[in-house]
């Protein structure tokens, strides 16, 4: 298999794991209202909502970093935590778990627009952030591996009731 079709294979494989996690969140949310999704599982722990914010923050934190290496060659950026991130756009915080699962699941939608018009040159596209050398490839990579430990957790807190 050529360099090129290993490249090609990986990048369907992430945006068909991002675009599968909305859909996961959903299924594993259906029929559950917005206490028990606001519910952690056990003291210090998250909620699912919590989880589902946390998500939305890191897609937002990091497909920033995505869209700088897309519009700038080889940019410098300062990482931003999305812990931080979180409790300076207070929407989240005042948004139930099913209007965040909407702008998380349209947010995605645009975002995977963006990603399926990207070449493989595109995605080899690189930036600095701190002292790490990252790609658009290993950016979304880190951000749907991310997720989908997410999702296992979101699952797990809501089936041990």
């Amino acid at each position: 298999m050529a360099v090129n079709d290993v490249i090609e294979d990986g990048i369907a494989e992430l945006l068909t794991l991002a675009a599968a996690t909305p859909q996961r969140i959903a299924t594993i949310s259906a029929g559950l209202d917005n206490a028990r999704l606001s519910k952690p599982p056990a003291p210090g722990e998250w909620s699912a909502l919590e989880i589902l914010n946390h998500l939305r923050a890191c897609e937002e934190v990091w497909m920033h970093s995505v869209h700088a290496m897309l519009a700038h060659e080889n940019p410098r950026l300062q990482e931003i935590h999305p812990r931080q991130w979180i409790k300076t756009a207070n929407p989240y915080l005042s948004q139930s778990f099913a209007q965040g699962l909407k702008i998380f699941t349209l947010r995605r939608e645009a975002l995977l627009i963006t990603l399926g018009t990207l070449s493989p040159a595109d995605w080899s596209r690189e930036c600095r952030i701190e002292q790490k050398t990252h790609t658009v490839f290993s950016h979304v990579r880190r951000m749907v591996q991310h997720e989908s430990g997410h999702c296992g957790e979101i699952d797990a807190a809501l089936k041990g009731e």
